[in-house]
């Protein structure tokens, strides 16, 4: 899966768990202040992203940096890539 379908597809997928309620998302969009996430729903959003993209789990120290919605695209490209 090439970079671009891989933030399409994450931007796809938070969107549709958006707290506020399903809606586009841009890449510069912030989890947390823009979209509305709680730590609990990054959690569950995390979950999600771990079965779509066939993730090992992500842990606490790779979470803390996710501040956007490209941040979680980079860290899902970046774990894909790894397990090639």
């Amino acid at each position: 899966m090439s970079t671009d379908d891989t933030l399409t597809n994450v931007r796809r997928i938070i969107g549709e768990m958006c707290p506020l309620g399903a809606r586009e998302v841009a890449a510069e969009d912030r989890i947390m202040e823009d979209l509305g996430y709680d730590s609990m729903a990054v959690v569950e959003l995390a979950l999600v992203l771990e079965a779509e993209f066939e993730l090992e789990p992500i842990d606490d120290e790779q979470a803390i940096d996710l501040v956007t919605v490209q941040d979680v695209a980079d860290l899902v490209a970046h774990m894909t890539s790894a397990r090639t």
